[in-house]
């Protein structure tokens, strides 16, 4: 029986569909970003393998696959319960999702850092791309302030 007896079927899967598309953009597999959907409208906090390949209607291949991203990236992680050793119950890491956004925080910082070294090493030749660096130069650093800010200000959870 559906953990979400909330939404008819319809739309369950226009959400989850929706999921599916926004984190394709971020170059997720569409189940991945079904599963996150999934995780993110359900009342429950846990489930198991078998439960989420029921739910989201998916292969155990396709499944295995896209649970084994969502852990390298620490978006999720499962527990083993006392009463059921042989199965993992599965659930939204909020901590882990926490850092992987500083850990792209980070990584769009070192970019930044990468483009003002390379400005220094530049000549004049092409002052349409240095200029195009400069721009960004300052544009992220705008951005990566404001994110900073606002990553400080709503997750205080983070170290």
């Amino acid at each position: 029986m559906s953990k979400l007896l909330f939404l008819s079927i319809t739309q369950k899967d226009s959400i989850l569909a929706s999921f599916a598309h926004v984190y394709k953009e971020d170059n997720y597999p569409p189940i991945a970003g079904k599963i996150l959907g999934f995780f993110y409208i359900s009342n429950e906090k846990y489930f198991t393998f078998d439960e989420l390949m029921i739910e989201l209607k998916v292969s155990k291949s396709a499944m295995s696959k896209a649970l084994k991203l969502l852990l390298e990236f620490g978006e999720v992680n499962f527990k083993i319960f006392e009463n059921n050793k042989r199965k993992r119950h599965f659930y939204l890491d909020i901590q882990g999702t926490i850092d992987k956004l500083q850990r792209l925080i980070d990584a769009y910082f070192m970019e930044t850092q990468l483009l003002e070294e390379t400005l220094k090493i530049r000549n004049n030749e092409n002052k349409d791309l240095n200029e195009f660096i400069k721009i960004s130069i300052k544009f992220n650093k705008e951005v990566l302030d404001y994110l900073e800010k606002k990553v400080k200000e709503h997750y205080k959870i983070i170290k």
